[in-house]
């Protein structure tokens, strides 16, 4: 079974919703974080904050994961610190405009798939290279139900998600060769501002809490590497 003690472990969108969920269900079961956001403040707030709960070592880092350079500092200082990256998890996404194909300028959608596909990418593109010379480590990817079962007006944000899924099968086929293991994870509806912002009128209340949905990320990840590698699994399967 997979250990996170000690286990060091980088999140993109650290500071709200999922991401700062599951920063402090890890840091509950003893991980090293790496908290990247965009919004210092936000960072620095929410990396402080987990460290006065629950102790250990929770590091900020202000970085537009669009931008690949920044992104590279980013692991490279992590790399400096620890030496290793056990676990990268991609989680920051934005939803962009909900908006017919015909719709959606050609502005919009470049920035939604910059966000969701390209950051993604360039972080495990940076992760990846110094993983395979450390012995290895694990790289997720938060996807969505409408990468695959598409519906009206989810545009951009559909096929930049279903991208990050080919790019966990791609680079599971070569894992043999770079030792990074690679999966997806669906969490499903849960109550965070996204959802809210795509389904206004939606009653919150009747849908699990990030915090909820971070404990069945942490149970598909204690599993072995190879029940994992090239797949996607819906967290909603490991809800109590």
């Amino acid at each position: 079974m997979y250990d996170f003690k000690d286990k060091v472990v980088l999140i993109t969108g650290a500071t709200r919703g999922l991401g700062e969920a599951l920063a402090r269900t890890l840091a509950e079961e003893g991980a090293k974080l790496e908290l990247v956001a965009r919004d210092a403040e936000a960072a620095r707030a929410t990396a402080l904050e987990i460290r006065r709960e629950f102790g250990g070592e929770v590091f900020s880092r202000v970085c537009d994961i669009t931008d690949p350079q920044k992104v590279q500092s980013v692991v490279e200082e992590a790399f400096r610190r620890y030496g290793r990256l056990d676990l990268v998890i991609n989680n920051a996404a934005i939803l962009g405009k909900m908006a017919l194909v015909p719709d959606y300028t050609p502005e919009a959608w470049a920035g939604v798939i910059n966000a969701n596909l390209n950051g993604a990418y360039y972080v495990a593109h940076h992760a990846a290279r110094k993983m395979r010379t450390a012995g290895g480590g694990r790289i997720v990817f938060v996807t969505s139900s409408v990468a695959r079962n598409f519906r009206p007006r989810w545009g951009a944000y559909s096929v930049s998600k279903a991208g990050g899924e080919a790019l966990v099968r791609l680079m599971a086929e070569e894992t043999a060769e770079t030792q990074v293991v690679a999966c997806a994870i669906n969490p499903g509806a849960m109550a965070t501002g996204m959802r809210q912002e795509a389904f206004p009128e939606e009653d919150q209340s009747t849908l699990p809490s990030p915090t909820t949905v971070a404990q069945a990320f942490l149970k598909i990840l204690r599993q072995a590497d190879k029940q994992l590698n090239g797949r996607t699994i819906n967290a909603r399967d490991f809800l109590q």
